[in-house]
């Protein structure tokens, strides 16, 4: 099957601010692969964000087998956590507070302080890697983004090569 290489090697070293405003990434010494499916979760997810689809977001990272709880008691966290950590790594910083489901509002720098991961998918983690180098470098350059936003169009475009109708 065809696999997709991305840069992981993320150092801010291999970010250049390009003339026109975008951001280019070099050096490709350390490259990941990802599977066909793996591609069609992160633009599954890409594209969920761009319609305001959350359920989508927090059921592709549930159904992958991302775990994130409380250090504290071990529990798992709610729906609202898990979309704001994927907010995180695949679309844009959001230091908002997070409502949880029962009407609790926490910080989310509580939230994160307070939050551990336990199992990470691939995926995932090459997302957090890459999206946390341009959303971070983005922002440093005074130039925050959307990720999710910017690589929509290459995410409908894969999912229409996938013969994905609603892309």
């Amino acid at each position: 099957s065809r696999h997709f290489l991305n840069c992981i090697r993320t150092d801010p070293g291999n970010v250049i601010l390009m003339q026109d405003g975008r951001l280019g990434l070099i050096d490709y010494g350390m490259v990941g692969r990802l599977a066909r499916t793996e591609r069609e979760l992160i633009a599954s997810s890409i594209l969920a964000f761009q319609r305001g689809d959350d359920r989508t977001v927090i059921d592709n990272y549930r159904d992958s087998g991302y775990l994130a709880g409380w250090i504290t008691n071990g529990r798992d966290h709610d729906d609202a956590v898990y979309k704001r950590f994927a907010t995180f790594h695949l679309d844009r910083i959001d230091l908002s507070p997070i409502v949880m489901q029962n009407g609790d509002v926490w910080g989310a720098i509580d939230v994160l302080s307070n939050s551990v991961e336990r199992h990470t998918p691939d995926w995932i983690e090459q997302m957090k890697r890459i999206g946390g180098l341009m959303i971070g470098t983005a922002s440093q350059a005074g130039r925050p983004i959307s990720l999710s936003k910017a690589w929509k169009p290459m995410a409908r475009r894969f999912m229409e090569s996938q013969g994905d109708e609603d892309a």
